[in-house]
């Protein structure tokens, strides 16, 4: 295994290939490595300039972006894969945009290139980001709500992070906004982040998770995959019928849950009108900063 600083250490001090061959890999796949630690390689003609003595002082090694890796291991064996955090462009731009929280920055990358899921109403992905569960259409509310609390988190001195392969675990969430009178199961079809999103609030990790909400409504059949409000459709020739199904209406509905096993704890904030919650951020941190000592999962975190 080796750190960040240990690999900007190793690869100013010696070339690419001489650091590529102490790791026991390829100098192509040491760049994909630096690129997912954001860790910064000596440019092109660097060592010539080196060796005549012109070459410019190495850049500084930034702060490790959240939610990103901060070592390696070869095999991927303890550590999150590398894969998730480099190539097609999805990376490379958000941490420097400081218009929004960098773990902001990256899931509008993601989700926006991001497929539906089966049952066509929220977006999913593969790649290590905030567990947020919206349509392409609440994409943007969702991700304002997710940018208002994570800097009030921040602010107030709360660090959230994605956390992978920490022992936290994510439960089993659901995006209704009231228990379905007419459909059987909830969430059957509900993407699930492959790792939990979490704020530590006064020592104590609290999971955090945004989804928009689902309404019961009575749709039709109207051929080729395609289903309609059932008031709202005319006579359909063929093969048709009425079912029950979740729709998302554009309204949030923000979870706080304890990642601990075995100790259950959840609170929900659900939006009356359509972006309101990103209003309440503050006040919903300052609820969440004085239940923190309380929580049925404190005691593990605030020993001595």
């Amino acid at each position: 295994m080796i750190t960040r600083e240990e690999l900007y250490a190793l690869v100013w001090s010696v070339s690419g290939k001489a650091a590529a061959d102490r790791l026991g890999v390829s100098d192509s796949y040491l760049g994909k490595v630096c690129a997912a630690l954001a860790v910064p390689r000596p440019p092109r003609g660097w060592w010539a300039k080196r060796a005549v003595g012109t070459a410019p002082p190495p850049p500084p090694l930034a702060a490790a972006r959240p939610g990103f890796p901060d070592r390696w291991t070869k095999g991927g064996r303890g550590t999150p894969p590398i894969k998730h955090f480099y190539g097609d462009g999805i990376w490379s731009a958000s941490p420097d945009d400081d218009t929004v929280h960098p773990l902001v920055g990256i899931a509008r990358r993601v989700f926006g290139s991001a497929k539906e899921s089966r049952d066509g109403t929220h977006l999913v992905t593969r790649y290590h980001t905030i567990d947020l569960t919206a349509s392409a259409d609440a994409l943007e509310n969702a991700l304002s709500l997710a940018d208002a609390l994570f800097r009030a988190f921040e602010g107030r001195g709360h660090p959230v992070r994605i956390a992978p392969r920490s022992g936290f675990i994510r439960p089993r969430l659901d995006n209704w906004g009231r228990p379905p009178s007419h459909i059987e199961g909830v969430g059957t079809f509900l993407w699930t982040p492959q790792a939990p999103t979490i704020a530590t609030v006064s020592g104590v990790p609290v999971g955090i998770a945004i989804l928009e909400i689902n309404e019961e409504i009575l749709m039709r059949y109207k051929g080729n995959g395609v289903f309609a409000k059932a008031s709202a459709t005319k006579q359909v020739a063929g093969i048709t019928w009425t079912e029950w199904r979740g729709v998302p209406c554009g309204r949030l509905k923000l979870t706080a849950y304890s990642p601990h096993h075995p100790v259950p704890w959840r609170r929900e904030w659900i939006e009356i009108r359509r972006n309101s919650l990103a209003k309440t951020a503050e006040a919903i941190v300052a609820e969440l900063e004085a239940a923190a000592p309380t929580l049925p999962h404190a005691g593990f975190f605030l020993r001595g």
